[in-house]
């Protein structure tokens, strides 16, 4: 059983953790599409999910940000909109929580995109060629997603519990 993160957006990022905290895979969905009709590409969502056995997701509960665009907002909050849809018809438990409230407790809240991915190649040394590039800030954001949950969540405790 594992947990799929998901920092959302058409820039997205994803993480699936297991229950030993072994980073799984870090990537993003895809977007298609130019400009305004610009999408995500869920096409293979089902799959991932099914392939890695997520049993919860959790999401980064994001709102419109000030100065950005209406159109921007508007492709932003589709994208976010896509990932809990599809998780919803896939009937994946899924926990909001805001940028503020985990980024705090792991100790990220006032770093930068580069410090949080640094922050998750000392965490995952195995896994550096997962966050090489200077954009996979975003799979850095979900892969401490991810285990923000595991260690604020009590999700482990309560499978523990359960399976005792």
């Amino acid at each position: 059983m594992s947990v799929l993160a998901i920092d959302p957006g058409i820039e997205n990022g994803i993480a699936v953790v297991d229950e030993d905290r072994r980073l799984l895979l870090a990537t993003e969905i895809p977007a298609i599409g130019e400009g305004a009709n610009k999408r995500l590409n869920l096409v293979s969502f089902a799959d991932l999910i099914a392939q890695f056995r997520v049993s919860h997701a959790v999401i980064e509960a994001v709102s419109a940000m000030p100065k950005q665009g209406v159109s921007s907002s508007f492709r932003f909050g589709r994208a976010a909109g896509s990932f809990e849809g599809a998780l919803s018809a896939l009937k994946v438990p899924t926990t909001f929580v805001s940028p503020a409230k985990w980024k705090k407790d792991m100790g990220a809240k006032a770093k930068s995109e580069e410090d949080v991915r640094a922050l998750v190649i000392q965490t995952w040394p195995d896994q550096a060629h997962r966050f090489a590039r200077k954009r996979d800030h975003n799979r850095a954001e979900a892969a401490l997603l991810a285990l923000w949950f595991y260690q604020h969540s009590g999700f482990r405790d309560v499978k523990e519990r359960a399976a005792a």
